[in-house]
């Protein structure tokens, strides 16, 4: 086991986020150019220390809280918005993993503190995931496994045993496969969050035993899994759902904030095209205003979040679908907010060189990832606060 004796609290947590942000600002291009996150600023997150700060202390983390996660996370983003969803993936991953039983942990942990771990929620509805002696056997394609190039394991989602009669499967789990398992598909080839590197993985004939797996129902509903016998911390004790999508809202949210931030240092120094400056222009003021005003209520929605999943409190399905809806309407806020951002930054954001025009590509892709649709997200919550059963498939993994 990995015990260090360094501490970080939450303040120079965000300390090093900042100076994190200096450094991967310059390779601002080299994201979108490469498809991916460059080696580079991988190595400057390892180096920081922050992909552990919400590993378990028993193996060799910090163990700080959502707060943490989701203020160094937004100064990452602010300087890219890819680096910052890559970079919060590494952190919330790690937390992932405390879950699972201590036999997967010791094994990921033990060779390597700093082990870098991707995800893919999505298997294609072709994929075969039977159970077998000892564990299961994976075939298929999984889609959007964001940093799996840099990534040492990958968890993937599985529907076991399916019922070719009604499609309903035996088990839901989560599984550990380690990085030499898998063949990643060069498939993302997109128009944004290109330096996610979201690619495709193909798993044939892969076993994996039964101790790298944990189930997805248990976890969702209430919080349960192996792990939180040796990792008893409050963080380690919430429904998957209800707290994991932290980390891809702050990444949005701080993108967000990154292009506002861009947008009014520019307008200070432009100038149109009849030699007037546009910071006088009160339209472009009253915009800032609107802007900010925005972003203010997005970070304030979820800041409420947060505080929800820090009051030790028993976390039930009314509160995990209202923590959905905040992350789901913080997206929304956030893409109103650069939305008009472009639309009062003139023609010129049209060209590919202008960085605003990257972040509005970002955030706009960002914001419409799964964790935040708000069609799917709003009819659940609508219907538990109008007393309408839920879907019984939707309320398995809620």
């Amino acid at each position: 086991m990995n015990q260090l004796t360094e501490q970080l609290t939450h303040e120079e947590a965000i300390e090093r986020a900042r100076n994190l942000a200096i450094q991967i600002k310059p390779r601002f291009k080299l994201t979108e150019e490469l498809s991916r996150q460059p080696q580079e600023n991988i190595q400057d997150f390892i180096t920081s220390g922050l992909i552990r700060i919400m590993t378990p202390k028993r193996w060799g983390g910090y163990e700080l809280g959502f707060d943490t996660l989701f203020r160094t996370t937004a100064e990452v983003a602010k300087a890219d918005p890819s680096a910052g969803w890559c970079y919060t993936l590494l952190v919330i991953h790690s937390w992932m993993l405390a879950y699972f039983p201590e036999e997967v942990q010791g094994e990921v942990w033990e060779k390597d503190l700093d082990a870098r771990i991707a995800s893919s929620f999505n298997p294609f509805p072709t994929n075969k995931v039977i159970s077998v002696d000892g564990g299961y056997q994976l075939n298929g394609q999984w889609g959007f496994s964001s940093g799996i190039e840099h990534s040492d394991w990958v968890m993937v989602m599985g529907f076991v045993d399916v019922d070719p009669s009604d499609g309903a499967p035996k088990e839901v789990l989560m599984m550990m496969v380690p990085k030499e398992d898998i063949e990643v598909q060069k498939t993302w080839k997109t128009v944004a969050t290109r330096g996610t590197g979201s690619n495709n993985i193909l798993l044939e004939n892969v076993f994996v035993p039964k101790h790298r797996t944990l189930d997805m129902i248990g976890w969702c509903q209430k919080g349960e899994g192996p792990g939180r016998k040796i990792n008893t911390s409050l963080i380690y004790s919430h429904p998957l759902f209800a707290a994991m999508p932290v980390s891809l809202t702050s990444a949005l949210l701080g993108a967000s904030q990154g292009a506002y931030e861009l947008w009014t240092d520019t307008m200070k120094n432009k100038v149109s095209t009849r030699n007037s400056k546009v910071a006088d222009f009160t339209h472009q003021q009253i915009r800032i205003a609107e802007v900010s005003a925005i972003l203010a209520a997005a970070e304030g929605l979820l800041e409420k979040t947060i505080t929800r999943l820090t009051n030790g409190e028993p976390i039930d399905t009314y509160d995990k679908l209202s923590n959905r809806r905040n992350y789901g309407y913080t997206a929304k806020l956030c893409n109103q907010a650069v939305k008009t951002i472009v639309d009062h930054s003139g023609a010129g954001i049209i060209y590919e060189g202008n960085p605003i025009n990257r972040y509005w590509r970002d955030v706009q892709g960002s914001s419409m990832h799964y964790a935040f649709n708000m069609d799917m997200l709003g009819e659940m919550f609508g219907k538990l606060e109008l007393g309408i059963p839920l879907n019984p498939k939707s309320s398995l993994i809620v």
